[in-house]
């Protein structure tokens, strides 16, 4: 067995939350296929497949689908704001990418590189709020927007306030996004799986959802 005696962190010292959180997308069937590509990609002929495919998380750019241009066109013009006042940049950008960007670059307090509002910056909030006003019909407060860089860092920050203790359950479809499962883990919450109508297009069932709390509660 290894000494740690003289280490700081180990699984004894962690957080024991830690410890129960279990994360597929860097889980033992992950590492494992990472191995196999990399011999794959040295040219190991052993194996009796020729490619690997991940399909343990939605990765879709990973299976070559190409990104969205546009998004990363505004990206790069935001990111090198003088790019959009070079005579040459409207035969490399297209001029709605170049527009949008000027708008961002005008908007965005200190530019990309500076510290912003913990909300996000204001002028994309109220492109957000504008754009919930036109799908729902109801008015949307900026204020009330949050922006996050992705869905997990909101997943994580929604979970992080609603746990208080292990007394706590958060429902989830199973299977889940393995996502749900660590950070509900990891605050120190209860995870309560149940089940969607395969037979109803995958719909939700009232009566399952009550199954599902009623045996937490007896558990």
């Amino acid at each position: 067995m290894p000494d740690n005696r003289n280490k700081v962190l180990t699984t004894a010292t962690v957080n024991p939350n830690v410890v129960k959180a279990e994360y597929a997308v860097r889980g033992a069937l992950v590492l494992r296929s990472v191995q196999y590509s990399d011999r794959l990609a040295r040219g190991d002929k052993s194996l009796s497949f020729d490619k690997v495919i991940p399909c343990n998380i939605g990765n879709p750019q990973v299976l070559k689908q190409e990104p969205i241009e546009f998004h990363r066109q505004v990206l790069a013009l935001v990111n090198v704001p003088g790019l959009v006042d070079q005579p040459e940049v409207k035969k490399l950008f297209p001029e709605d990418a170049i527009e949008r960007a000027k708008f961002y670059i005008d908007n965005i307090v200190g530019g990309t590189g500076a510290y912003g509002h913990s909300k996000g910056s204001a002028c994309v909030r109220e492109e957000v709020a504008r754009f919930l006003q036109r799908r729902d019909n109801h008015p949307a407060d900026p204020e009330d927007i949050y922006l996050t860089d992705g869905a997990s860092p909101a997943v994580q920050n929604s979970l992080l306030a609603l746990i208080r203790d292990e007394n706590d359950a958060i429902l989830a479809p199973i299977p889940q996004y393995p996502l749900y499962s660590a950070a509900i883990a990891i605050n120190g919450g209860a995870l309560v799986g149940y089940y969607l109508d395969e037979e109803n297009a995958w719909g939700l069932d009232v009566k399952e959802l009550a199954r599902a709390v009623k045996e937490a509660r007896d558990a």
